[in-house]
């Protein structure tokens, strides 16, 4: 069914669009794959985070659940470079559909009492997304040529964009329409009531990975047999550029860690409405297609610093909205400048770090190593920035919350330290 909903697709574009590149039925395939499994986790990630939190209005579910979830994304791809280089990149991809299941197995299972489950369902949620993106990132590699690579990662993007748009407003949607009644915002909900909606959503994401899972089958595993060296890149001398983007990872950490989940969180919190959530993800979304669009038309590698400054300053700016007060305008005009400049921030480390990858020592000979070493400090960063949250929040209140989120939201400032202007002028592909 999807392999012909996207067959049409790729005809409408071929036709109609002026797309005339070919791709492979196997590349065609693994372009779908990857967009369902982003639409499937934009459909469920952040109404699971609710899901955690409305039971008892409790933030500190969400944080263990997350705490957790990166905690264990390091060991997945550790253990998924092992895997991968003794049976094959497949492997790790499967895993990846299989765990991403079995967190919403679980809470369907559990129900009403899985946010008294973080630590299970973040671990997981971590094996899932861990397993996930290494297969994902080594298949793209194996399974595309250097003439469609480009193209390949182009049209995916375009199929996940589309997707993103549209997945939070058809769960919050669905969540709303089969019987979830708002929670009172002094109180928790009653055990069970309106709960519905939520595990359809959860049915469906469940669903989707089992399909995903089987349809992995028609790749066929391609095993190295060759040996596993993480630690040996982790401690690499002579290796400048690289170490520099190690240290930037942590700072990007730092700041995604509580921003990944929280403003959706918050949009629940002040309006208790799973259909306002869905809307406001879509926005968000809908506002990232469009600045990503827009970059396409202006950036160019002579305009990554200033892309960098402009961008950093964006989402500074956006934290600071939140750190005033959390209410319907200052989460709208957080929205918009996070999004804008989170999106212009990823575009153009983006370009940076992909010539830092290709430019790494003995990079051809352990590209997967390189993949599963860069997850430590962005995996260290994420845990400091939820520790930083729970220290503000539950010691000292809101106005400890509004400290920790201005701090955040800065705190990926200091890539900097690591990419002065001086050193992003030193970073450049091969010719």
């Amino acid at each position: 069914m999807f392999d012909l909903f996207f067959s049409y697709v790729y005809q409408f574009l071929h036709r109609y669009l002026g797309v005339r590149r070919p791709l492979s039925q196997r590349e065609k395939t693994l372009a779908w794959m990857f967009s369902l499994y982003d639409f499937n986790y934009t459909l469920s990630s952040i109404f699971l985070t609710v899901f955690l939190f409305r039971k008892n209005n409790d933030l500190l579910v969400p944080v263990l659940f997350y705490l957790t979830q990166f905690a264990v994304i390091v060991p997945a791809f550790w253990l998924g470079g092992h895997l991968s280089k003794r049976f094959g990149n497949l492997l790790s991809y499967q895993l990846g559909f299989a765990f991403s299941a079995m967190v919403f197995g679980a809470t369907l299972i559990f129900r009403e009492s899985a946010p008294d489950h973080p630590y299970l369902l973040g671990t997981l949620a971590g094996l899932g997304i861990g397993f996930y993106f290494l297969g994902e990132h080594s298949l793209t590699l194996e399974e595309t040529s250097e003439k469609t690579r480009d193209y390949f990662l182009s049209l995916t993007t375009f199929f996940t964009s589309v997707f993103c748009i549209i997945a939070p407003q058809i769960s919050g949607w669905l969540i709303v329409s089969f019987g979830s009644s708002p929670a009172p915002a002094s109180t928790a909900t009653h055990a069970g009531s309106g709960l519905l909606g939520y595990y359809l959503v959860f049915a469906i994401a469940f669903s989707l990975y089992l399909v995903l899972f089987f349809k992995s089958f028609q790749f066929q595993a391609k095993p190295t047999g060759k040996g596993f060296y993480f630690w040996k890149v982790l401690i690499f001398k002579s290796n400048g550029n690289w170490n520099r983007f190690m240290g930037v990872q942590f700072f990007l950490g730092l700041r995604n860690g509580v921003f990944w989940f929280l403003p959706g969180l918050l949009v629940y919190r002040v309006s208790h409405n799973e259909a306002l959530v869905g809307a406001y993800s879509t926005f968000a979304n809908l506002l990232g297609v469009l600045t990503s669009y827009g970059l396409s038309l202006w950036a160019k590698a002579e305009n990554r610093r200033q892309g960098l400054w402009i961008s950093s300053l964006l989402l500074g700016t956006a934290g600071v909205w939140l750190s005033i007060k959390v209410a319907y305008l200052t989460l709208f005009f957080y929205a918009v400048l996070a999004m804008v400049g989170g999106t212009w921030l990823q575009v153009v480390f983006g370009a940076f770090s992909f010539t830092i990858l290709e430019k790494a020592r003995e990079a051809k000979k352990h590209r997967i190593e390189y993949l599963a070493a860069r997850e430590v400090p962005l995996a260290i960063g994420r845990i400091v920035s939820l520790i930083c949250l729970y220290l503000g929040q539950f010691h000292f209140g809101e106005s400890g919350l509004r400290v920790a989120i201005l701090f955040l939201g800065f705190s990926h400032m200091g890539l900097f330290l690591f990419f002065p202007g001086s050193k992003m002028d030193e970073i450049h592909p091969r010719s």
